[in-house]
């Protein structure tokens, strides 16, 4: 019997194909049917959630400074697509010039349930008081909530958050070989983890399926780790390469049938 084939969760709406966390890759990424997306939120200084991996806007953009110094007026004005040409120039053949950094709420509607959408709140080196809240309000009328999945390697948020909407789907972020995955997964109320794989093992994982915890991995890109993936039953690949990852599973669909 086949094993079951690992989500393809697209990293940052796919960094290697687009400019990471901008609506494009996002959608790039749901036009080829990724069963999810893993994105990374920061709170600007007008107070919205805002879909940027770094605290600060120097590396995605062409501004500079920090994000939670920086009202959403300011940051829309950024461009967030060219800098990708520059890091990804051997395999950059579209032109993303003026994409933008997003607010989280248009990232969710425009997913609009069709995949599930990890989202990761940041909150080290730079800490956002009560971004928790901010997210629990967001969502509030959000019509798919069940296909959320909060993370953060801040633990402690993790538990605030559950102990104030127990209903939301948690991630915990921590690596096995530092730490009781099993038994911090249960203080904060975990429903998933979201181990590196370069750290990873397949006991690991064992053991994480054996206490009820589903396992999503980052960010796995070559062949050889999906290989992996798949051998260990990992329920989800984070990859900056959700279309070759695609291709991928297709070609071993196709050898075992």
């Amino acid at each position: 019997m086949a094993k079951p084939q690992p989500a393809n969760i697209s990293h940052r709406g796919g960094r290697h194909w687009a400019p990471e966390n901008t609506l494009v890759a996002f959608k790039m990424s749901l036009d080829i049917g990724v069963e999810g997306l893993e994105l990374d939120v920061q709170r600007c200084a007008s107070g919205e959630l805002v879909v940027i991996h770094d605290e600060l806007v120097n590396r995605t953009t062409n501004g500079v400074g920090l994000v939670e110094q920086i009202t959403y007026d300011e940051l829309k004005r950024l461009d967030a697509g060219s800098f990708w040409h520059d890091e990804y120039e051997d395999v950059g053949r579209v032109n993303f010039k003026g994409e933008k950094i997003p607010l989280l709420k248009d990232v969710l509607d425009l997913v609009d349930g069709r995949a599930f959408v990890n989202v990761e709140l940041k909150n080290t080196p730079i800490e956002y008081p009560g971004i928790e809240d901010d997210l629990i309000d967001l969502l509030s009328d959000y019509p798919h909530r069940d296909k959320i999945i909060v993370s953060s390697f801040d633990h402690r948020l993790m538990y605030s958050l559950k102990e104030k909407e127990s209903g939301l789907s948690i991630a915990l972020l921590a690596d096995a070989l530092f730490v009781n995955v099993v038994d911090l997964a249960k203080q904060i109320g975990a429903d998933y983890w979201h181990p590196c794989f370069g750290s990873l093992r397949k006991e690991a994982v064992e053991e994480a399926h054996a206490a009820g915890l589903k396992v999503n991995a980052w960010t796995i890109n070559t062949p050889r780790e999906w290989a992996m993936a798949l051998d260990w039953e990992l329920d989800g690949v984070i990859t900056d390469d959700p279309l070759v990852y695609k291709a991928f599973l297709e070609r071993r669909k196709a050898l075992s049938s």
